[in-house]
């Protein structure tokens, strides 16, 4: 049997790579996992031989994601998200004529096998999970992960240095039965190479890190087996058994061994536990349950609105609404389920598409003069003739009802499903739902600033971007992307990366946009000292004695929002305690004339050192690499400055 022909399907504008071989009775789709080369495959000969066993009793369909192999690179990402390689299943399955296939997801491939069985039940027969990871990031909340903090880092660091080159290490994470195979070390090296290319591969890497199937796993009805070695020293087996314990009637097998690759090792025990189950997998019966992600949407201020236009008028603006709104439901593949007052319910098979079509409707509702609100949430339905039901579809109204004007928000579900998309969420908050137990996690999707595309191409660039883009910092680091919200700690930053070694005073950074600038060599040539001293006011007594009491209060009130995890008080009592550095830092006189006023310096250093500490510490939490950069080459004091370990170009741009 020869190597079969390489085709391509389109998925949208993307064209697929994709290969069948075998004429068994199942189709069985390849999903291979983050990177993959269908030409370069056939080159070793146990993964030829792996692949020809499975044609002796499947249909077998090979593809190359978009971005990867022989699929299209040029105009597309490296970092497809989950839903884009689901369309890319699905064209490849229209291009063959196969109505419904089994899906083989080895490693992160797993991940999209269940996202397709749970989103398109109708097209899927079964699902085989091997090797396959629930969740990556391990954390107090999620001690299942599948690498904390440190490991990660290095483990990514790793991966850029050794990326397509010979490497026995890579071989002993993958397939440690085949160290000390020179050809087997060289093949690997070579189809890394040939399936994307090194600049890409750590983007990828990093995409890859950020899923969380959490609430996939429980919403796959279809026939499910979960393969797994014992010893597997890549993904731990555990990650097996618990994906095996949260999918619905799935069947766990512990194979021996300790290869990651399916290929490898005793590669007939899995072959033959694939042939078993695939024999005896049935079509499941419709229960009318998929993964659906539901939107609700709504005019905020309709009732004053009618009141202001009148009912005619206001009936003709409503109708150019709603014909908005299904515009952009037929153009982005939503279905409309029903209306509800002035609002509309609307269900999608995949999260990003629906973020996308309700930023078109929030935006063309605020061209029409109308404040639309909107909430998103991704879960099982239970579809009903034309109606959805189900949790999932109170979850989203609910979270639709706590969103702002003009506020689209999205759960936590939904933030996670769209990873590597380059869409755009501002700072998470939890809040209560009616009718729903416990604190949920909610995300407003950022309306206005960089486009995805531009997301997606700083991460791969892996350009060092600081950008202000309105309310917001687009930053850029070591391959990732993240969005922070804008504070003067973010300001303060930035002021420090544009110049790098040189030392900025404390009343620089407060004083307002616009003041000069002045060194350590002005400030003491001028007579003032950097030290404090008791003996040296400008104001009066009783006006200082009120700075004190209030800059004293506020740093209270911070401390305590800050413990009760009040983002909004915090950020409000900041406000005003920067309001009042700024003050003083004006009767400090930069124009030239300073005044020996020690306690506004010391206040002043309190203040900027606070909000500095602050935007690392938000740093923290969601770049933890940027954020122990900044840790130890940002100092703070008197005099702050930005003393890299290494030469490092930042790219700043404070809009």
């Amino acid at each position: 049997m020869g190597v079969p022909t390489t085709q391509f399907a389109r998925a949208g504008e993307v064209n697929i790579g994709y290969q069948v071989i075998g004429d068994g009775p199942i189709d069985l789709v390849w999903a291979w996992g983050g990177f993959s080369n269908i030409d370069v495959v056939w080159e070793e000969p146990s993964y030829a031989a792996f692949l020809r066993r499975l044609s002796e009793f499947a249909r077998v369909i090979l593809f190359d994601r978009r971005g990867c192999g022989v699929s299209d690179r040029e105009g597309t990402t490296v970092t497809p998200t989950l839903e884009e390689r689901m369309d890319d299943i699905m064209a490849v399955l229209d291009a063959i004529g196969s109505e419904r296939a089994s899906i083989f997801g080895v490693s992160e491939g797993g991940n999209l096998a269940a996202l397709f069985a749970a989103t398109h039940p109708e097209r899927t027969t079964s699902i085989i999970l091997y090797g396959t990871m629930a969740r990556y990031r391990k954390d107090a909340e999620h001690p299942w992960g599948w690498m904390d903090e440190d490991t990660e880092t290095d483990f990514l660091e790793g991966l850029r240095r050794g990326w397509g080159m010979r490497s026995e290490l890579a071989v002993r994470l993958w397939a440690p039965s085949m160290i000390g195979d020179e050809r087997f070390i060289d093949w690997m090296a070579r189809f890394a190479r040939q399936s994307v290319s090194r600049s890409a591969a750590l983007p990828l890497s990093r995409a890859l890190g950020a899923y969380d199937l959490v609430d996939v796993f429980p919403a796959v009805r279809v026939p499910t087996l979960v393969l797994h070695r014992r010893d597997d020293g890549l993904v731990p087996v555990g990650q097996g058994r618990h994906i095996a314990q949260q999918v619905p009637r799935a069947r766990f097998v512990e194979l021996a061994g300790g290869d990651h690759l399916p290929f490898v090792g005793d590669a007939e025990e899995v072959l033959a536990e694939v042939e078993n189950f695939l024999g005896g997998s049935r079509v499941s019966a419709a229960d009318h349950r998929k993964l659906l992600t539901v939107a609700f949407t709504d005019i905020a201020d309709s009732s004053r609105n009618l009141q202001r236009l009148g009912d005619e008028a206001w009936r003709e603006l409503i109708a150019a609404h709603d014909q908005t709104v299904r515009a952009h439901l037929a153009r982005f593949g939503g279905e409309e389920v029903k209306q509800l007052g002035d609002g509309f319910l609307a269900a999608f098979q995949g999260p990003a598409r629906a973020i996308r079509c309700v930023l078109g409707i929030v935006d063309a509702g605020t061209r029409l003069g109308l404040s639309v609100r909107a909430g998103l949430h991704t879960g099982e339905c239970e579809v009903v003739d034309s109606d959805v039901q189900g949790i999932a579809v109170h979850v989203a109204r609910r979270v639709a009802e706590v969103a702002a004007s003009e506020e689209i928000l999205v759960s936590s579900t939904v933030a996670d499903l769209v990873a590597g998309s380059g869409i755009r969420f501002g700072e998470g908050r939890d809040v209560e739902l009616d009718g729903i137990a416990g604190p949920r996690r909610v995300f407003p999707v950022l309306r206005h600033g960089a486009t995805p595309d531009a997301v997606r191409r700083l991460a791969i660039d892996s350009a060092n971007v600081l950008r202000r883009d309105g309310e917001y910092w687009t930053v850029a680091y070591d391959g990732l992307v993240v969005t922070l919200r804008d504070t003067k700690g973010m300001r303060d930053i930035a002021r420090l990366l544009v110049s790098p070694h040189r030392e900025l005073h404390v009343m620089d950074l407060a004083a307002p946009d616009g003041v000069q600038e002045v060194s350590r060599r002005e400030v003491l040539e001028a007579g003032l000292s950097i030290e404090r001293s008791a003996d040296e006011m400008v104001i009066d007594e009783a006006a200082r004695a009120d700075y004190k009491r209030r800059i004293a209060e506020l740093e209270q009130e911070i401390d305590d929002a800050e413990e009760r995890g009040d983002g909004e008080a915090g950020a409000n009592a900041r406000k005003e305690l920067d309001f009042l550095v700024e003050e003083l830092a004006s009767a400090y006189g930069l124009g030239g004339r300073p005044r020996r006023t020690p306690d506004h310096v010391e206040r002043a250093r309190k203040a900027v050192t606070r909000r500095i500490r602050d935007a690392l510490a938000r740093i923290d939490r969601v770049h933890p690499a940027l954020g122990r950069h900044f840790h130890a080459s940002v100092r703070t004091g008197v005099f702050c400055s930005y003393e890299p370990e290494r030469d490092i170009v930042w790219t700043v741009e404070a809009r």
